[in-house]
């Protein structure tokens, strides 16, 4: 998407690969099954979990991601793909499928059911499905929220990122990019949140079991009204062959 194109130059900096995100994937996933991340990004979680002997299959809507990861990792194969197309890959071909870092949200509400009933039919028996959203619970019922700030100093660089128009339906997430106060990037793109108890019952009417419900990937209990992500880890009925 160009909304995340248009500062690639500055995305691995603002979006670093995080250890305890990578270890509670690491946890949660099978060893020997093949693994499909969905928005890969730069593609260093898919590529670090390859580099443990998963086979890995990375997929991202944006050209100049998948480029990118294709340069940072040999192991993975890297696919530009939409979300919505992951129901022309192999049926029952993955012990494991995640989408993290927000990505859920870009997928329009409507499409949902239907996306996660593919997911549902990618997954061998016993797979993992392991996605993260921020916890919309307590942002919802507000006119808009912006996020603290992130700073790199060595940089002179800001992020802001705010959403706007909040409902339960959609809203818009602005960001911009700052260098010693002068902007140079600002983006917007819609989100379609939903309610935590909405991902939970529509994730269990397209056959997922509840494995754990966090607040981040240290493994925190999630608290509906806590200001903080949103980790579900679910898994089909039945043994992985």
């Amino acid at each position: 998407m160009a909304f995340y194109s248009d500062f690639s130059g500055h995305y691995e900096k603002i979006f670093p690969l995080r250890e305890p995100t990578l270890r509670f994937l690491d946890r949660w996933l099978s060893e020997d099954h093949r693994i499909l991340d969905l928005g890969c990004g730069t593609g260093h979680y898919c590529g670090r979990l390859a580099q443990t002997g998963r086979h890995c299959l990375g997929i991202d809507l944006d050209p100049g991601m998948v480029t990118q990861a294709e340069k940072n990792y040999a192991d993975p194969t890297f696919r530009i793909m939409d979300l919505q197309s992951i129901n022309g890959l192999e049926s029952g071909s993955f012990g494991g499928v995640y989408c993290i870092g927000n990505v859920l949200p870009h997928l329009p509400s409507q499409h949902l059911a239907e996306f996660l009933t593919s997911v549902r039919t990618l997954l061998k028996p016993g797979g993992r499905w392991i996605f993260q959203t921020v916890n919309f619970d307590p942002l919802l019922h507000l006119d808009g929220y912006e996020f603290p700030v992130l700073s790199f100093s060595e940089d002179g660089l800001t992020f802001h990122r705010k959403y706007t128009s909040t409902s339960e339906g959609h809203l818009r997430f602005q960001t911009r990019l700052l260098m010693d106060e002068n902007e140079i990037f600002a983006g917007e793109t819609q989100l379609y949140p939903r309610l935590s108890v909405d991902y939970l019952a529509m994730n269990q009417a397209a056959g997922f079991n509840l494995l754990g419900h966090f607040s981040d990937f240290t493994g925190q209990e999630f608290i509906p009204g806590k200001f903080s992500g949103s980790v579900y880890v679910f898994e089909v009925p039945g043994e992985t062959k």
